[in-house]
């Protein structure tokens, strides 16, 4: 892992992939840790948030300028992140419950089900970053086995070489009663929102750009937020 000072803290990434922006103050990243944030601000879990993935913490600086304070129960193979997140950012550290550990194994260790879940899985693989297989082969059922009734679940997601979009949605979509896809602009990822029931594309996109735009964040101009057809 590559670790470059910004002006604001810390870049965490992998062949080129970042894999999170590590703000040590409260405030925008300008990138995809926005829109989850933005997700987990609009979306309001009233019950325990899970994160698939923790790296850096990059979504807790732009969560705490948007004044939310849940406890996030994370998990992740490699320490390295959260350990840079500890130091930099002590005064968060106990809105963190973290383990290092597989997040297949983790998931399905836990006791106690979720309101939401966040799905920010990467390997390196071949000079370039992926999602691992159990992205799309194990983790969709598994997570929607662990929402409570009326949760969420939000995936991070980018295309594996020689796969299309509609063939990659398909194997998580399947699990789930509704979908709404959102497309960025400024990079490559979508963000796939899942569940029994969601807002309108149009709702949620309206309620995204409030919060983006609250968050000063310059991915609030640069979102769509389409329907996934099942």
């Amino acid at each position: 892992m590559d670790i470059t000072t910004t002006r604001h803290g810390l870049r965490l990434s992998q062949h080129g992939v970042v894999l999170s922006e590590l703000r040590t103050s409260a405030g925008p990243t300008h990138s995809v840790f926005d829109l989850l944030a933005a997700l987990i601000a609009v979306l309001a879990p009233r019950g325990r948030t899970g994160v698939l993935g923790f790296a850096g913490g990059g979504m807790m600086a732009p969560l705490r300028a948007l004044g939310v304070e849940t406890v996030m129960h994370s998990v992740d193979l490699d320490r390295a992140g959260f350990d840079l997140f500890r130091e930099h950012c002590a005064d968060w550290a106990p809105q963190v419950n973290w383990q290092q550990a597989d997040a297949v194994d983790w998931l399905r260790g836990q006791s106690a089900k979720f309101d939401l879940l966040v799905e920010d899985l990467s390997v390196p693989r071949a000079g370039d970053v992926f999602k691992p297989d159990v992205s799309w082969e194990v983790l969709p059922k598994l997570i929607r086995q662990q929402l409570r009734p009326g949760g969420y679940a939000v995936f991070n997601l980018m295309l594996s070489p020689g796969e299309s979009w509609k063939a990659a949605l398909l194997k998580i979509t399947r699990h789930f009663s509704a979908a709404q896809l959102i497309h960025l602009d400024d990079f490559e990822n979508r963000l796939l929102i899942a569940g029994r029931q969601l807002p309108s594309a149009r709702v949620l996109g309206i309620s995204l750009r409030r919060e983006l735009r609250r968050l000063r964040s310059r991915q609030a101009g640069r979102i769509q937020v389409r329907g996934v057809k099942f």
